[in-house]
């Protein structure tokens, strides 16, 4: 089982295999404890400004993205939906509203069961061209979004 945290040298978010007491950055070569409880403090958004996974201490209101340098706010924080790779069982996240998300691991391109885009189809009454003939007005549109 592996877990997460915090680097404390350059603040790169490392995985380790749970048990262990102490991790080396491989980044910068710190030395940071493991806190047990840590885990249950922090969380995690994806950057307003790129697809960057963030992860903070719950206390924090502002996260800095180190990609994109964009300040996050931590009020929208718990926006993350996930599911499950259609293809290769990969759990996935993604923002709330995305339509389509494509897995790291395989590429495979999962379409968000609550986000199908839906055809919406309007017809208008008919008109006459300048020829005088019937002429139907039909307009086909798609929407990401259910009504």
């Amino acid at each position: 089982m592996q877990d997460q945290l915090i680097c404390s040298g350059c603040r790169r978010v490392i995985q380790y295999r749970r048990g262990v007491a102490s991790v080396c950055c491989p980044g910068c070569n710190t030395l940071t404890a493991v806190n047990p409880s840590a885990a249950a403090e922090m969380s995690e958004l994806i950057c307003s400004g790129c697809p960057t996974l963030l992860f903070y201490n719950r206390g924090a209101s502002n996260i800095r993205c180190p990609s994109c340098n964009r300040l996050n706010s931590t009020r929208s924080a718990n926006q993350i939906a996930h599911l499950t790779c259609g293809q290769c069982r990969t759990t996935l996240m993604h923002p709330p509203g995305a339509s389509t998300v494509q897995c790291a691991t395989c590429r495979y391109v999962n379409h968000v069961r609550d986000a199908r885009p839906q055809t919406v189809l309007v017809e208008n009454p008919k008109t006459l061209d300048d020829k005088g003939k019937l002429v139907s007005n039909v307009v086909v549109g798609v929407t990401s979004w259910k009504r």
